[in-house]
């Protein structure tokens, strides 16, 4: 299983999916994990994951060297991805782990590992890419949201990412999406080619109303309503989310909610995000150790992106911990289960979805159409078990003959 992050803490969305798919397959397989690490990484975190390995091996990409391997990659037409996430001793690792035996299965997560796909000595009996997302059409939104130099490079990255899938999907012998919807929108990239969609779980057990004592949670609530965030703080998605919210949502809710407080957690809040505090609405946590009594001392959860690509993860762990989610049809996209999921695109419709929310009655009843639906739905075996198949790792049924 090949990575382009540690998979551990799951403390953001690829890291949350990678996590349980490595947890998931630990359970029927022996283990290789290889993965690159962008940031420095904690000694007891290396040693939670050796414990579902066989073998680990991490390779740290200094952040000078990983740039200026990914202009170098520009420079002989390569994506700026297959150059920003490649380590030449992770190729030479995974060169010896397949030169004296031969892997039953390969699981390659996301297109960052493509340039991984020829490190093979003797090619596993499977060969499966987890894309995901369509990174390609993520570029392509960028490059619709952007101006200028910027404009022109996601434009380019959107290209080199459709040609880089379109390989991976020749290579391989199967590859995974994260949703029907995003099966379909890689087959109208590739018409010739097919994507099975392998959608998110959550852990509805870590993510329950009665997984913390209320005490730990009761205090954070300073607004009536109280509205959270979660996501990680540097993500392009997130910032220009959160910037049209406060922008076009928030000064028409405070007219009608004088008390209404925002509370914005996650890691790496960027400057624009910091900025956003001259709301006096609302609070920048930053990074927490423990998100959930965040979200548990909240009313609400919003999800207010205006691109996105899969499958929310802050939104199904809302869900799970009984909260409604007021989201955006893009955020929203991918998620099957319709009890306390709200759609809101227009300014207007969040004003209108909150005022409805603020009936004790209707609450009480979305947080329990939330927390049911999750439960019966997205449970993370449920959800992972067509990867087996795919895999071919499968446990052999017998027929006992009497």
């Amino acid at each position: 299983m090949l990575t382009h992050r540690m998979p551990y803490p799951p403390n953001r969305g690829d890291r949350i999916r990678a996590f349980h798919v490595l947890k998931f397959l630990a359970e029927r397989a022996d283990i290789y994990l290889g993965c690159v690490a962008d940031e420095p990484w904690k000694s007891a975190d290396e040693e939670t994951l050796k414990g579902y390995c066989k073998e680990l091996s991490i390779h740290r990409l200094q952040p000078r060297g990983r740039w200026i391997r990914a202009a170098a990659g520009m420079a002989v037409g390569k994506s700026v991805t297959t150059g920003a996430f490649y380590s030449s001793t992770l190729a030479k690792k995974i060169q010896s782990w397949t030169k004296t035996q031969v892997m039953d299965a390969a699981l390659l997560y996301c297109s960052s590992m493509g340039a991984y796909s020829h490190a093979f000595h003797h090619r596993p009996k499977r060969v499966v890419v987890d894309l995901v997302d369509v990174d390609s059409q993520k570029w392509l939104d960028y490059a619709h949201a952007s101006r200028g130099v910027k404009k022109w490079l996601y434009h380019r990255e959107s290209r080199k990412i459709r040609n880089l899938e379109r390989r991976l999907s020749t290579d391989s012998d199967a590859v995974s999406v994260i949703s029907r919807e995003e099966a379909e929108l890689f087959r109208s990239w590739h018409q010739d080619r097919e994507a099975h969609p392998i959608s998110n779980g959550v852990d509805h057990e870590y993510y329950s109303p009665k997984a913390i004592e209320a005490s730990s949670w009761q205090s954070i609530q300073k607004g009536e309503p109280q509205l959270v965030f979660v996501g990680v703080l540097d993500y392009l998605p997130n910032v220009q989310g959160l910037e049209w919210f406060c922008s076009h949502v928030l000064p028409l809710l405070k007219r009608e909610f004088p008390g209404l407080r925002l509370s914005i957690v996650g890691r790496r809040p960027m400057p624009q995000i910091k900025e956003l505090e001259k709301h006096p609405e609302v609070c920048v946590v930053g990074e927490v150790d423990d998100v959930r009594p965040y979200v548990l001392s909240a009313n609400v959860a919003i999800a207010p992106l205006q691109i996105a690509r899969g499958i929310q993860n802050k939104i199904l762990e809302a869900l799970a911990c009984g909260k409604p989610v007021i989201a955006t049809s893009n955020a929203a996209a991918g998620i099957d289960q319709q009890g306390g999921l709200f759609i809101a695109n227009e300014p207007e419709e969040w004003v209108e979805t909150l005022r409805s929310l603020q009936c004790q009655k209707r609450h009480a009843e979305a947080s329990h159409q939330a927390r049911n639906g999750v439960m019966t739905q997205y449970s993370w075996s449920a959800r992972l078990t067509p990867l087996l198949e795919m895999l071919q790792l499968q446990q052999p049924s017998f027929t006992s003959i009497d």
